[in-house]
């Protein structure tokens, strides 16, 4: 007995020391602890009145079908922004190419020293979803104000995605002002539709510049924020970069029965509603695999050396912690997001009346497809949950696949990485999976290097205001985006690009 204690105490030990070793042998988290300031040329308050005036344009995008004084009402502040664009930054306007684009889309070739390197290309979108109907009046401003209060610029957009797109044009006006010329091409795209798909501008603007043989170096599109107080153990802030994205697919579940009066019912797994209620709770208990492999490792990587210690020793050890971290992360919606596939049930249609049994129950799911699935294995996985044949699953048009995901080891992302710690001190670089759509996927063809960051500072209050009320974004934080296109561009000059 007292030697299987001492085997035991050994075994005890060693795995300590391995625990404590593999921590402490960390790398150091790579940070900029210096202070940052803005760039010569930048104004602060100038790119605050930029964004206001864009804001007061209610750039709508509307679905098929929208009313026809509404979509004129958004025609009408899509041509203004393009007018307030030309206005507002005349060195940009004189120095670069106007692309034809068929559509309100704006693209901008800002020519370069080499037009046969790839170009770079920088992304925002001009268009806003609506404000709910209702909630005007708990809005601290007026939603398309563009008020200028309190240190913030108010309003629809001022997130999601104006802030970033003056923040780009700042940065090129203010770079074209003081001579500077970027060693490649750099395009500007600016789409008008993106929160309705992107169908009809960035789509036709990669099939463009695709049907004319363009390779691009890099692409930069909305994405992760800089983000405060939200990583556990962590005190640095930190700036989260989509180096992937979710694929997109619906699925629809129909049960078929006999009908008839409510009153002599079969039993209630031979109704329609009854069938399909059942195979929804199987297909809830069948959760699609969950793991740390590709952009959510990363992800945890690139913080654990910056984390407390007991975080960081949990971290470091997920080949004996993973278990836990990973049981954690589930347990919220945004944490399981990073390591699975989602579903979510959306639409229910069945029945007439009260008192008669339905024919059909049909159900909508709503998919959002993690980098290791495809649409062909969640349709299978979700067929076999059912495991029943007289429920039709079918997958409906206009999914997307999963997108490839950027090498964080490249040239590219560690380039832009450096850039990003040039601009923000005191904040660390993850990469991560973005569990949304951006028009950047319809890059794909042209580029392996897609990044998906906005440059804006985002404490825990601030994201639930994007889409939502009181949309804001402050002051130094837009500068401090102008900041980040100006190095950005800058970097293109540097010898090893």
């Amino acid at each position: 007995m007292k030697r299987l204690l001492l085997v035991v105490l050994i075994a005890l030990l060693g795995l300590i020391g391995v625990v404590v070793g593999r921590t402490l042998l960390l790398p150091p988290a790579a940070f900029n602890s210096a202070p940052v300031s803005l760039p010569e040329g930048l104004d602060a308050q100038r790119a605050a009145e930029s964004l206001a005036a864009a804001i007061r344009l209610p750039t709508l995008s509307h679905q098929v079908g929208t009313p026809a004084n509404q979509q004129a009402a958004s025609d009408a502040a899509f041509a203004g922004l393009r007018e307030w664009l030309t206005q507002r930054y005349p060195r940009l306007t004189a120095t670069t190419e106007q692309l034809p684009t068929g559509s309100p889309s704006i693209l901008l070739r800002w020519p370069g020293k080499d037009s046969n390197l790839p170009a770079a290309l920088l992304m925002a979108h001009q268009d806003v979803v609506p404000v709910a109907p209702g909630t005007e009046e708990l809005w601290s401003h007026p939603p398309f104000s563009g008020a200028i209060a309190d240190g913030f610029i108010w309003g629809r957009g001022a997130i999601d995605s104006k802030g970033s797109m003056v923040a780009i044009l700042e940065a090129v006006e203010t770079l074209i002002a003081q001579g500077f010329q970027p060693q490649r091409d750099v395009l500007l795209a600016f789409g008008h539709d993106e929160e309705i798909g992107g169908h009809q501008g960035n789509r036709r603007i990669a099939a463009q510049l695709q049907e004319q043989g363009k390779r691009l170096a890099w692409v930069s599109d909305e994405g992760g924020f800089v983000v405060r107080g939200q990583i556990p153990g962590v005190s640095q802030d930190v700036a989260v970069v989509g180096i992937a994205e979710k694929g997109y697919v619906s699925l629809t579940l129909q049960a078929n029965a006999q009908g008839g009066h409510s009153s002599q019912p079969p039993a209630f797994d031979e109704t329609a509603i009854g069938r399909l209620s059942q195979a929804l709770q199987r297909v809830g208990d069948a959760p699609f695999q969950r793991g740390f492999d590709g952009p959510t490792g990363d992800l945890l990587a690139s913080f654990t050396p910056a984390q407390s210690f007991g975080y960081r020793l949990i971290f470091a050890n997920l080949w004996l912690f993973g278990p836990l971290v990973e049981q954690q992360l589930a347990a919220s919606p945004a944490g399981a997001a990073q390591m699975q596939t989602s579903l979510s049930p959306t639409l229910l249609r069945a029945g007439i009346k009260e008192n008669v049994l339905p024919p059909s129950a049909r159900a909508t799911l709503n998919l959002r497809i993690h980098p290791r699935d495809s649409i062909e294995s969640v349709a299978a996985h979700v067929r076999s949950a059912v495991a029943d044949e007289q429920i039709s699953v079918k997958v409906m048009p206009a999914g997307r696949e999963p997108s490839a995901v950027s090498d964080v080891n490249g040239e590219a992302y560690k380039a832009f990485a450096e850039v990003i710690r040039q601009s923000f001190s005191n904040t660390l670089v993850s990469p991560n999976l973005t569990v949304g759509g951006t028009d950047s996927r319809y890059y794909e063809p042209l580029t392996d290097n897609i990044f998906r960051f906005s440059p804006l500072l985002m404490e825990r209050d601030d994201l639930p205001r994007m889409h939502g009320t009181n949309e804001r974004v402050g002051i130094e934080t837009l500068a401090n985006a102008s900041g980040f296109y100006y190095r950005l561009l800058q970097s293109l000059n540097n010898p090893a690009d």
